[in-house]
């Protein structure tokens, strides 16, 4: 197995204990080749964002090994090689775009690269936006401005918590799209915790199902889409009849666990 992407090797996470123990991953193993995007699907409850944060470092599993972009997430993090965006795009409000995108150069203790900002800032069109602070642009214009931060250390391994869950269907499709093109001139590993069947496919090239809780590998399916993806996929046929499999899929795994919540 290559010590490079993204390995989660028998993952086992519980929180509490006795009675009110929640089991949230048994026995959970994922694994992401260098330079490839694994979308994690799931009910609700599941354990996808923990077995993201655990990816991420920011938990620790009970049992199992972790390994991105072959080192320990803390020590990845430290070079500004890991990045994580979630769904709360945790901008500093009183930060503009700009101080925000800059903001992991400080953190990490590396001079700040204003030629390269301004490239991401054109590159999710916020380039007209730079000096504007959090509260005067609308939510997708805020996750674009966390998509950029999370992607200004050019990160070898990058998370995704449902970034744009909490978006407008028709504002989460067109960023869709627009991530899709921005991560075409990346090179990370990308992990993708998502509701969407769709976001799913269109975005990864591979697809994970979880079962219901405890969290454990249900399916894999590899999309038999290439890479530079755009709106027409969505009404190819085999992406349609993989969307009502994997929709399927997703109903049997809730079915499981109807405790999900």
């Amino acid at each position: 197995m290559s010590t490079t992407g993204i390995h989660l090797d028998d993952i086992h996470k519980t929180y509490g204990s006795g009675s009110g123990a929640v089991h949230a991953l048994d026995g959970f193993s994922l694994h992401a080749r260098e330079g490839e995007f694994v979308a994690l699907l799931g009910p609700s409850g599941c354990g996808k964002s923990t077995a993201l944060r655990i990816g991420a470092g920011l938990e620790e599993a009970d049992a199992g090994e972790v390994s991105t972009g072959g080192t320990t997430p803390a020590e990845l993090g430290t070079t500004g090689g890991l990045a994580v965006a979630f769904q709360d795009n945790a901008l500093l409000p009183w930060l503009s775009v700009r101080k925000n995108v800059e903001l992991p150069f400080s953190l990490v203790g590396r001079p700040v690269d204003r030629a390269h900002v301004d490239g991401l800032l054109r590159l999710v069109g916020l380039d007209g936006f730079a000096d504007h602070r959090p509260a005067q642009l609308s939510g997708g214009m805020r996750q674009r401005v966390s998509i950029a931060r999370s992607l200004v250390l050019s990160p070898r391994v990058l998370l995704l918590d449902e970034p744009f869950g909490a978006l407008d269907a028709v504002t989460r499709h067109r960023l869709n799209v627009e991530l899709a093109r921005i991560l075409d001139d990346q090179s990370s590993t990308t992990l993708l915790v998502t509701h969407s069947v769709e976001e799913a496919l269109f975005l990864a090239d591979r697809v994970i199902v979880m079962s219901g809780r405890p969290g454990r590998v249900k399916r894999e399916v590899a999309v038999p889409f290439g890479r530079h993806r755009t709106k027409a996929v969505l009404s190819d046929p085999g992406f349609l009849a993989l969307a009502a499999e994997l929709t399927e899929a997703l109903d049997d795994a809730e079915a499981v666990d109807g405790t999900a919540a």
